[in-house]
């Protein structure tokens, strides 16, 4: 081994224990953000991960829900052990990258390359991150090397890698499913004109490989569809390719998305696409259609071409941000290898020192690229509900509802569970009010409140009321002690009083329960009802987000967060929604109709 050699073996190992460091210490710090904790309550600790009871969303990445499962089952709960496999694929991710970049033979641009592929803060992110784009990624990265070396070798042992890596890119992430049918369409085609070298043996070996990853993705298929039949597939829109994926990606990647870009990035594009030209007209077509410049592009249009298409035709949105983080790894190495080729364009690849900078830039290890606004830390949960009363209501911003009762039910301090109340806008109707900043705005008159607790990283505020409100107790009712598997467990079903109107009505709900049996859903739910009995207000909040799934006996005290009844509404209904129809014993439900002055 030469010294220059050495030396870069010594670099890369620094930097992937650097890197490998940086990772581990952001799964174990960084606190988990609103997706995370979504994975964990509907997939992670029910383990209704597909069919039955699962809830159809595109969150559910099956492979990390399954993981995260496992880990859950072995080891109880703990984000950093769910977190483990993301960090373990940044491992696989890193030395695919390595490896695959070294065997370019680009000298000090393949360096570039390898350096700007593992030092996009954004990506890097998803490595401690329980989701599948961390895991899906580091998979992709490793079925390219495989692809890269099963071309250069055409060994079946590389084959078979690539299949296995591509399959579980998919079962981690359902967005490298049209990459993989590409990846696979090119290489039943290569074999197709490789068979008189590869041999009979081989080719008939390379087609059972082929009709098993065929058959193994048809199950995945179906998912996918599935989630488009039961919309699911919500994330993105139909605004255009530029406007839902060209702009987000540069925002993450680049910090910045103006519409120019686009301009750039065809003329980008235009220049490889005449590098490539050259290329072709300097190599043999077989030579040529083996080269990596050639795949990685194919790779990139390919891509391109589904997603207009999947838009057009059949309706799917463009996908946004993370949904087409493939693009940004295949980006890279495509533009490598090509304008690597040419001794003026080689200069151009310069400006990947933009990302190592940028990930220097942004090192950090309590907030995140994506969405820092969707992440609430637990010294904000504390210093917001330090001084709150059992009778006192909490209202929360949507996108905070899931990591606040995350850390109610992990709150020791609060044997009975503060359950809280959706609200988006401000409304000087509760006593605490969990919101951001950004969604105050000069017409909210907060003067009745104080700031008890904030975090600039996420622009998330807790707004206290400095005097408390008077109560006056409007109606009282005490139900009767049962045993049942009833699905809707009555509280309340009447007439909204004439007494109740005009004014701002707090509802009180107290109760206990004990169940011999693990809980899913289990929601408490407060609608209204018109006079001709159509639904005109449903609220609910799934008390197993608050007392977890192995509960036996919990005592309910629910304070909803105060309202008005609309003229129109004339039909109060409060129950326990159960629609597994769980076991239960009911003792001393209690409702309270509560004027607040």
């Amino acid at each position: 081994m030469t010294p220059k050699n050495s030396t870069i073996k010594l670099i890369t190992w620094i930097l992937f224990l650097g890197l490998l460091v940086y990772a581990i210490l952001r799964a174990w710090i960084v606190e988990p953000i609103h997706d995370e904790v979504a994975t964990y309550f509907h997939y992670i600790e029910t383990g209704e991960i597909r069919g039955g009871r699962s809830l159809m969303d595109a969150n559910n990445h099956l492979f990390n829900s399954w993981l995260g499962n496992l880990s859950y089952r072995w080891f109880g709960e703990h984000f950093f052990l769910f977190r483990l496999p993301a960090v373990a694929c940044f491992c696989l991710y890193f030395w695919s990258s390595r490896k695959l970049t070294r065997n370019l033979n680009l000298g000090l641009w393949g360096e570039f390359c390898f350096l700007a592929l593992n030092t996009i803060p954004w990506i890097f992110d998803y490595f401690s991150y329980t989701r599948g784009y961390g895991l899906g990624i580091g998979f992709f990265m490793a079925a390219l090397l495989q692809l890269f070396l099963w071309l250069k070798e055409k060994h079946s042992g590389h084959l078979i890698l690539l299949l296995g890596f591509l399959y579980l890119a998919v079962l981690s992430n359902l967005t490298y499913l049209i990459t993989s049918l590409i990846i696979l369409a090119y290489i039943v085609f290569t074999t197709l004109i490789y068979v008189k070298k590869m041999g009979i043996k081989a080719v008939v070996f390379h087609g059972f490989l082929f009709i098993v990853f065929c058959f193994s993705l048809i199950p995945l298929i179906q998912f996918s569809f599935e989630l488009k039949e039961a919309g699911a597939l919500y994330y993105g829109s139909l605004d255009g390719l530029w406007w839902v994926t060209g702009k987000t990606l540069s925002r993450y990647i680049l910090f910045y998305d103006a519409n120019w870009l686009r301009i750039a990035y065809l003329l980008i594009g235009l220049i490889g696409a005449v590098l490539l030209f050259i290329q072709w007209k300097k190599e043999s077509w077989l030579t040529f259609l083996g080269s990596t410049s050639f795949w990685l592009s194919m790779l990139i249009a390919g891509n391109i071409l589904a997603i207009l298409f999947l838009a057009k035709v059949m309706q799917v949105n463009y996908p946004e941000d993370r949904a087409a983080m493939y693009l940004i790894p295949l980006s890279i190495l495509a533009l490598t290898t090509l304008f690597a080729q040419n001794k003026i364009s080689k200069y151009f690849l310069v400006v990947l020192v933009f990302f190592p900078v940028s990930f220097i830039v942004k090192l950090n290890l309590n907030t995140s690229v994506f969405s820092p606004d969707d992440r609430m830390s637990e010294a904000f949960y504390q210093n917001a509900v330090k001084d709150l009363k059992a009778n006192e209501t909490v209202s929360i911003y949507p996108i905070q509802q899931l990591t606040y009762s995350y850390f109610e039910r992990t709150n020791p301090n609060h044997p009975i569970k503060h359950v809280g109340t959706l609200q988006k806008d401000f409304l000087p109707s509760s006593d605490l009010i969990l919101t951001k900043t950004t969604w105050l705005f000069p017409k909210d008159d907060i003067s009745a409140y104080k700031v008890v607790a904030t975090d600039p990283a996420s622009s998330y505020i807790a707004l206290k009321r400095k005097i408390p409100f008077k109560q006056v107790h409007l109606f009282d009712s005490i139900g009767k002690t049962r045993s049942s598997n009833e699905e809707y467990i009555l509280f309340y079903d009447g007439p909204i009083r004439p007494e109740w109107r005009n004014k701002l009505i707090q509802i009180d709900l107290k109760a206990d329960f004990k169940t011999d049996k693990e809980l899913n859903d289990f929601n408490a739910v407060i609608s209204t009802n018109d006079s001709l009995d159509v639904n005109l207000r449903y609220e609910y909040q799934n008390l197993r987000w608050y007392y977890g799934e192995n509960v036996q006996q919990f005592k309910l005290h629910y304070p909803v967060a105060a309202k008005h009844f609309l003229d129109e509404e004339s039909r109060l209904i409060i129950y326990i929604w159960n629609p597994e129809r769980k076991h239960f014993k009911l003792t001393d439900p209690t409702i309270q109709i509560i004027e607040l002055k």
